[in-house]
């Protein structure tokens, strides 16, 4: 999916798994992530290690990305994969609230290019180790 100059790549198409299960396979105690995000709390690498979610159908024009509030739960439908469930949508609440998100721009703020990196779980990787 394309919006102006960003292209959101699936990550099915260039991993062997999903990213629930590559997500799992991070173990539940995270020795490695813990060690490279030393002043993170437990709550926050579990938020960070978790599939997270996105209202890719919502997303339809740059103005979307400056939005200050989250998109409601049914702004989260999406054609492929229908609704999405409460629990997903109070993980995303709670990401919001827990990494102080401002506007779906955030990213900006962390002085990281997209158009640098090959993947989106490569820039969230360093976008949250800023």
């Amino acid at each position: 999916m394309k919006v102006g100059q960003f292209k959101y790549i699936d990550s099915m198409q260039f991993m062997a798994s999903s990213l629930a299960n590559l997500a799992k396979n991070l173990g539940t105690d995270k020795p490695l992530t813990k060690r490279h995000f030393k002043n993170f709390s437990s709550e926050h690498i579990d938020l960070i290690t978790r599939k997270g979610v996105y209202p890719y159908e919502y997303i339809d024009s740059h103005d979307r990305f400056k939005e200050t509030e989250l998109p409601s739960i049914h702004d989260f439908y999406s054609t492929l994969g229908g609704e999405i469930t409460q629990d997903n949508y109070k993980h995303a609440q709670k990401v919001w609230k827990e990494f102080a998100a401002r506007t779906w721009t955030a990213m900006h703020h962390y002085g990281l290019d997209p158009s640098h990196y090959v993947s989106a779980p490569a820039l969230s990787w360093d976008g949250s180790s800023r």
